[in-house]
């Protein structure tokens, strides 16, 4: 098999409407600022084989509208959504702290150890996510693929290429608009990635 480089183009969503709260499953929609975000951040990139976007509409609004511009195939995928945070979902940490203050204090110290409420179990969340990210890479071998998706997802993806630990889950920055790139290898001897870019 002669080796082939698959490139991954993550790109977070931009600002959403309503307050800062954790949003997992909430469809909130992009502010003028948010669209400008995703704008700016994919200015002089194009040339994607493929666009997989989150079912949400701060992704999939925007994908939208650049699969039909570029004449670019697109596919939504359920499995690229934010992690579900049950009934914190929508609602501030303020809001919470009223409620279950030892609880959100718990979780704020150990992420990946403790489940909000009737939300997803990270592990679940992670695996979902990689899993899919890794059938994405399969299926598209030598491509260019954009993925328009989520802060928590593409942590998940950049931790995995990196071989970071979860307690590192939050040493990652990916602010609204984030835009990072991948480089997947692939031959006869296995399979390695690399990250590119990441602003």
């Amino acid at each position: 098999m002669k080796q082939s480089i698959t490139t991954i183009d993550l790109l977070r969503h931009g600002e959403v409407e309503g307050d800062e709260v954790y949003r997992g499953i909430t469809d909130d929609s992009l502010t003028d600022s948010g669209w400008q975000q995703m704008v700016t951040a994919l200015e002089n990139k194009k040339d994607w084989d493929l666009i997989i976007t989150s079912p949400l509409q701060s992704c999939s609004e925007f994908a939208e509208l650049i699969a039909s511009e570029e004449d670019i195939d697109l596919e939504l995928n359920k499995k690229l959504k934010e992690i579900d945070f049950g009934d914190w979902d929508g609602y501030s940490p303020k809001d919470i702290l009223q409620e279950s203050p030892e609880l959100l204090h718990a979780w704020c110290e150990s992420p990946t150890k403790i489940t909000p409420p009737g939300g997803e179990n990270y592990l679940d969340f992670k695996a979902r996510v990689l899993q899919s990210f890794h059938n994405i890479v399969q299926e598209n071998l030598g491509q260019k693929v954009l993925i328009i998706t989520h802060s928590g997802v593409i942590r998940l993806i950049l931790m995995d290429i990196l071989g970071m630990h979860d307690e590192k889950l939050f040493s990652l920055k990916v602010d609204y608009g984030s835009f990072s790139k991948l480089e997947i290898h692939t031959n006869d001897n296995g399979q390695w990635g690399s990250l590119v870019e990441h602003k």
